[in-house]
């Protein structure tokens, strides 16, 4: 959950999460809707597949226990060297290196320069008494002290072996252009007060349940026939590097579909459903 997550949206889906599948076999006899439900929020959610498919493969090919040998956790859907390294020094306290984003900009300023990082952190571990307590430390100066912008420099533990003390290195890299949109989505109820919904197939957001939507190449469903009644309201959403706005309308169907399923808002947590659903089903009050 924390890659490419901050803690602070993660402390808000991980207990519940392990409540739904506190063991690798409860996860790993899940369907992908129940995983990717409890996901729901968190983002980049090829995680959440590789996660399951992770404990299964576990399950099956390891009898339920998650091996230590690198190239048996290499072998693993969605393990690659970081991830490896974390759950070899983590949870076995073995000798491995871990490189990620925070850990590579310690090291960056730590040495003065941007050499091999993954060549540095397996000479530290190799020579430290517990790895577990080095990795977790290092990643903890790196999210908490050694930050990207105005790094707290007077409370590293790691101060006077530093070379440059300052937010000088890593050089930041280009930023990715963004891309601006504007998408069409209509909340449409039956008198029950069910929300009709669609669950697209598309590359981003694929597997999750969606609002009916206008033409977009975003999200991949055939657009339904609507008749628009009025603009609830706008709602912003986030994927990679899209930047975009929903505007809300309230709308009743001209055309009939198979394609699309009547869902319960008060059930919206049994189906996997991105965060901006629930920003949009929130303006149903302001009809």
């Amino acid at each position: 959950m924390l890659q490419q997550t901050q803690m602070e949206v993660v402390l808000k889906y991980y207990a519940a999460f392990l409540d739904r599948f506190p063991t690798l076999a409860a996860l790993a006899s899940s369907t992908e809707q129940e995983v990717m439900a409890a996901w729901s929020g968190l983002g980049y959610y090829r995680r959440a597949r590789m996660l399951r498919a992770g404990a299964i493969d576990v399950m099956h090919r390891f009898g339920g226990r998650v091996p230590h040998d690198l190239s048996d956790l290499l072998s693993l859907p969605g393990v690659g060297r970081y991830t490896a390294g974390a759950i070899r020094s983590i949870a076995f306290n073995e000798r491995a290196p871990i490189v990620d984003g925070n850990v590579a900009r310690v090291f960056a300023r730590v040495f003065g320069d941007e050499d091999d990082a993954w060549a540095r952190a397996a000479a530290l571990v190799d020579e430290c008494t517990s790895p577990r307590s080095l990795n977790q430390g290092l990643m903890e100066i790196g999210a908490l002290i050694c930050t990207p912008r105005n790094p707290s420099c007077l409370l590293c533990p790691v101060r006077d072996d530093c070379a440059t003390r300052s937010d000088a290195l890593p050089i930041a890299k280009p930023k990715k252009e963004t891309h601006a949109m504007r998408i069409a989505l209509y909340l449409i109820t039956d008198r029950r007060g069910r929300v009709l919904m669609r669950r697209e197939e598309g590359p981003l957001m694929s597997a999750m349940w969606h609002l009916p939507h206008g033409d977009t190449s975003l999200l991949t469903g055939t657009p339904l026939t609507v008749h628009r009644l009025s603009l609830l309201g706008k709602v912003r959403h986030t994927v990679t590097t899209r930047r975009i706005e929903f505007e809300v309308y309230e709308a009743t169907l001209t055309s009939t579909t198979k394609d699309h399923k009547w869902i319960d808002p008060a059930k919206l947590d049994d189906v996997p459903h991105p965060s901006y659903v629930r920003k949009a089903l929130a303006l149903i009050g302001s009809r």
